[in-house]
């Protein structure tokens, strides 16, 4: 089974629950870690396989306020499905956004690859700190994490891949738990996060 439908079959799956569960939001101002990821969803190519995730302020607290995962509704709560919730909810919680575009770039690997190294650039120019940043000759990945009082309020995850014109492009937002990037990254089906040093 194709790893890209299924995570966006899970993503389809959650935000209805989320969006059942939600009320109407009102726009939320924009959280200072909140990176536009925009100009990375113009660069994938809808003939093929994309992953688009853009959860936002009342979907992110339905999924927090979730059960974790589903079980039976006549089978009272065991210890494991007590526990699944209280995870789920410290993963989500704090967040304010979680935005991602994962797919084939339509256009030349060079330009694509341009776009990324712009954006790790720019990022760093107006105060991100790069953690993570692995090179060669095909490939980049690159993390930076956005700081505010000694807190980390944003992470971005840029990948991509020349040989195969994969591209990468995460954001989340909000107070961020490093040791949590993992178990988000793994949720989400996000390369990446889980080379973050300290992630679990």
């Amino acid at each position: 089974m194709n790893p890209l439908r299924t995570a966006a079959f899970a993503l389809i799956v959650l935000g209805a629950q989320a969006a059942i569960a939600a009320p109407d939001p009102k726009p939320a101002p924009t959280p200072g870690g909140y990176v536009d990821g925009a100009v990375f969803r113009e660069l994938v190519d809808d003939t093929k396989d994309v992953v688009e995730i853009n959860l936002d302020g009342a979907i992110l607290q339905a999924l927090a306020n979730s059960k974790g995962r589903e079980r039976d509704d006549e089978d009272p709560p065991d210890a494991e499905d007590i526990q699944d919730a209280k995870d789920t909810k410290d993963l989500f919680a704090k967040l304010k956004s979680i935005h991602a575009v994962i797919g084939t770039v339509k256009g030349p690997a060079a330009a694509a690859a341009a776009v990324v190294q712009q954006t790790d650039q720019r990022l760093v120019a107006s105060g991100w700190q790069r953690i993570t940043r692995i090179t060669d000759s095909t490939s980049t990945i690159s993390v930076l994490t956005h700081t505010v009082s000694g807190q980390i309020d944003g992470l971005v995850a840029l990948i991509f891949d020349s040989s195969d014109k994969e591209l990468v492009f995460a954001n989340l937002a909000g107070e961020i738990d490093i040791t949590k990037l993992g178990e988000i990254g793994e949720r989400f089906n996000l390369p990446g996060l889980d080379q973050v040093p300290g992630a679990r």
